[in-house]
């Protein structure tokens, strides 16, 4: 451990940096008096005294009966279990105090997009996203991306939550695809930034620009409508044109938000001869009134060169084309879709 890192591991339990260096002393040296030890530290005795009384004070140092008394450390595995307990307590203290705070009910928000500045809060706030995930998830990154996250994609998966990985590789990083073998849905593309959208509301982006081992300084939170159907577009055009690892066949009954990724699950399981009902959520384009539209599906349709992509549901001795969130010239937009087998 750096120099500096004991002198901020200390500063955390309350400790200055003169009392990391007659800790350290202790270690290196010990036993000591407090002579030997302020000729070490070339420090006066009473500079050394109060150091060595706030370390006995938390239980970093022991001190012999006798005079002149010895002083030695605690082991530096004791010193880890001290920090550890009073950051636990400082937790617990700190979150009883954040949770009695009253706060006023905020003004409504409009969609909009946030700026992270960290690594280490984007990082964080991409795994929140990834375990907030209900129903679907889209996943963009290289291999130290995909190694930080993946406990928590099969995690989502296991409860349900279906899980599109596009991996790519990056030059002097090893993408081991044997770490992503408990997905269902990975395939690998040439390149890419670092992405996750959950069920289709929330992404978080940021883009790989400074070099194959650098860490992004900064990600974006997006919460706006047109700007996460746009990541959804690019995602999807993506994912057809990557090379599959694993595609397992959908399992029955299926709930999807995006969705182009519907409608190509949904070709395919016709393809294979499987009969689809479909329930889907959304609004009436005419109308614009909030809706549910039910029935079997007797079609899809996706013209790649068009960008017209639509389920065809009978329903009510109509056939009925549906459409996605921003359908246009289909009867039904699309928020949300439930697939099952018909019976």
């Amino acid at each position: 451990m750096p120099v500096k890192d004991l002198e901020d591991l200390f500063r955390c339990l309350g400790l200055t940096r003169h009392d990391a260096e007659v800790y350290a002393i202790l270690l290196m040296r010990g036993p000591l008096t407090i002579t030997g030890l302020a000729k070490e530290l070339g420090k006066h005795r009473p500079q050394v005294y109060e150091s060595l009384e706030r370390l006995k004070s938390k239980g970093l140092v022991e001190a012999s009966e006798g005079k002149p008394a010895f002083y030695r450390a605690v082991e530096p595995d004791v010193l880890v279990g001290i920090f550890e307990e009073e950051m636990k307590s400082l937790k617990e203290r700190a979150v009883a105090y954040l949770k009695s705070i009253e706060r006023e009910t905020p003004p409504p928000v409009e969609y909009t997009v946030w700026m992270l500045r960290s690594y280490k809060g984007l990082v964080r706030r991409f795994r929140d996203t990834i375990r907030q995930a209900k129903i679907d998830l889209a996943v963009c990154g290289g291999p130290r991306f995909l190694r930080d996250i993946v406990g928590d994609l099969v995690s989502v998966q296991e409860r349900g939550v279906a899980v599109y990985v596009i991996a790519y590789e990056v030059p002097g990083e090893v993408l081991d695809l044997d770490l992503l073998k408990p997905l269902k849905k990975v395939k690998v593309a040439v390149s890419g930034d670092l992405m996750v959208v959950k069920d289709s509301e929330q992404g978080v982006l940021a883009q790989r620009r400074l070099g194959p081992r650098a860490k992004p300084g900064y990600g974006l939170l997006i919460e706006e409508p047109a700007l996460i159907d746009y990541l959804l577009h690019d995602f999807f055009n993506r994912w057809i044109r990557s090379k599959p690892v694993r595609d397992e066949v959908v399992s029955l009954p299926a709930s999807f938000t995006m969705f182009r990724i519907a409608v190509l699950e949904a070709m395919k399981l016709l393809e294979s001869g499987t009969q689809l009902w479909a329930r889907l959520e959304g609004r009436w384009v005419d109308t614009g009134k909030q809706g549910v539209l039910e029935g079997k599906v007797v079609d899809v349709v996706m013209d790649m060169t068009t960008g017209l992509v639509h389920f065809v549901i009978e329903s009510g001795g109509a056939r009925v084309r549906a459409g996605g969130p921003d359908a246009i010239v289909e009867e039904f937009a699309t928020k949300k879709v439930l697939l099952k087998e018909v019976e």
